[in-house]
């Protein structure tokens, strides 16, 4: 929005933050909103409303997810998670399925770390704070502000665990593909313009990154290290990350017996 870039492609863009994707759905179900631009796991909210498609990849990893804990914890290694608390948002979710992901794959079963559902962030804070918890499931850029705040760090990053997978997608209302499918085409075009302006545009991309995630501007530039190369050039949904995606949510229950080509298209992405 503020490159210009959606209004280059004839757009107006009014940017409206639900608090979670029910709300965001339930707005797009509504039509207050044409476009959600939310987690890969949202496919199940398709599944059950079929009010929209998937339309387009944002990121093919969960790079921007971490286990964060106490920034005077003892644990030093990740075999030490065994028989820990690890705070979440949802139970059924996507952070619970990053917990049970883990604890396999550190050789613990799938129940060897305990998932606590707490809900918003700031909740989960106070819960690590007090003791009641020995970990958190949150963002990178959460974990840095945490760290600068000297009350928590980050301990692990899940993408050493799950390297591929699409975690954040672009959902598009079946009123918008079926009536202005070129409204859809120019903001898929103008996100995709806008990933490589950011790519080659670091200077000018930091201040605005900054702004909209209260961050430092140095903050932000680790963030922009990290997460950069993880946002999809070209939207397409790659079989691999795909296919991890639709096992975690039918791992947790959340889909089973469904036509996963019938929750997205690709026929609205920019021509390679």
């Amino acid at each position: 929005i503020e490159a210009g870039i959606f209004a280059k492609h004839g757009l107006v863009i009014k940017r409206a933050d639900m608090g979670g994707a029910a709300r965001a759905h339930q707005a797009l179900v509504a039509g207050s909103l044409d476009i959600v631009v939310a987690g890969g796991p949202d496919l199940v909210f398709v599944a059950k409303g079929q009010h929209a498609l998937a339309a387009g990849v944002i990121t093919v990893a969960p790079r921007q997810t971490t286990l964060i804990v106490r920034h005077d914890s003892p644990m030093k290694s990740h075999g030490e998670l065994k028989g820990k608390r690890v705070g979440i948002s949802t139970a059924g979710g996507l952070s619970e399925w990053v917990v049970r992901t883990l604890s396999r794959q550190l050789g613990f079963g799938p129940q060897g770390i305990t998932a606590v559902a707490l809900g918003r962030d700031d909740a989960q804070v106070a819960a690590l704070r007090t003791g009641q918890i020995d970990a958190t499931v949150m963002d990178f850029a959460s974990g840095l502000r945490l760290e600068e705040l000297n009350t928590g760090r980050v301990f692990l990053m899940v993408r050493d665990y799950v390297p591929t997978m699409i975690a954040q997608a672009v959902y598009a209302h079946n009123d918008l593909i079926a009536k202005r499918p070129q409204a859809l085409r120019g903001f898929l075009a103008g996100w995709y313009e806008t990933v490589e302006f950011m790519r080659a545009n670091k200077a000018a991309t930091l201040p605005i990154a900054a702004r909209q995630m209260d961050l430092s501007t140095a903050l932000a530039g680790r963030v922009y290290d990290e997460l950069i190369d993880n946002y999809s050039r070209d939207g397409r949904f790659e079989p691999e990350g795909l296919r991890v995606l639709v096992e975690s949510m039918v791992e947790m229950g959340a889909l089973k017996n469904v036509d996963v080509k019938a929750l997205y298209t690709e026929s609205y992405l920019p021509a390679k």
